[in-house]
């Protein structure tokens, strides 16, 4: 009898452990798209030449995963000629000289703050949430079931000095 109980712990145990990897895997991967997704974000926004370095900059705000994910794409890849930098704040303090930034849905409610702090910056700002480009992001990602979508908003891109193209409006969910 004991020897049935053990034997049903570990079983539970090892369940539990298979659909905690399982979960850890998916959020991953979604973190994963969302770094391509913001990779091929730039080359479908076009920033006026004074604006541009020789550096790319993005700035994330809150989701360490998310950072790991553009630092690999970073190794390899650029936004025409210039290198791209990640770069991990906690604030909004000091975001002169960036180019996007990330806003993780933990940090949504600083959303009203940091375009209040990028304005007239020409830096395109991308939040994680349903709503959020109606409520002044340009690009927004959303949870439709088990696809990652984005919501885009022309009218916040071109308030921020940037020119987005047709192709983005038409890969996303337009909300202006």
């Amino acid at each position: 009898m004991r020897g049935k109980f053990l034997a049903m712990k570990r079983l539970l145990f090892l369940i539990v452990v298979f659909c905690l990897m399982g979960t850890s895997s998916l959020f991953a991967q979604k973190e994963r798209f969302k770094a391509l997704f913001i990779f091929n974000f730039t080359k479908n926004i076009e920033w006026p030449a004074a604006s541009r370095g020789n550096q790319f900059v993005i700035v994330v705000i809150g989701n360490s995963e998310l950072i790991a994910e553009l630092e690999t794409i970073a190794q390899t890849q650029r936004v025409g000629n210039m290198p791209i930098k990640v770069v991990d704040y906690t604030s909004l303090d000091n975001l002169n000289g960036c180019h996007l930034v990330y806003l993780s849905p933990s940090k949504s409610g600083m959303l009203s703050s940091l375009l209040t702090n990028v304005n007239g910056k020409h830096t395109l700002v991308v939040s994680d949430g349903k709503n959020l480009a109606a409520k002044g992001s340009g690009i927004s990602f959303v949870q439709d079931g088990d696809k990652l979508k984005f919501e885009v908003s022309r009218k916040n891109i071109e308030k921020q000095g940037l020119k987005s193209s047709s192709a983005l409006a038409n890969l996303g969910i337009v909300v202006d």
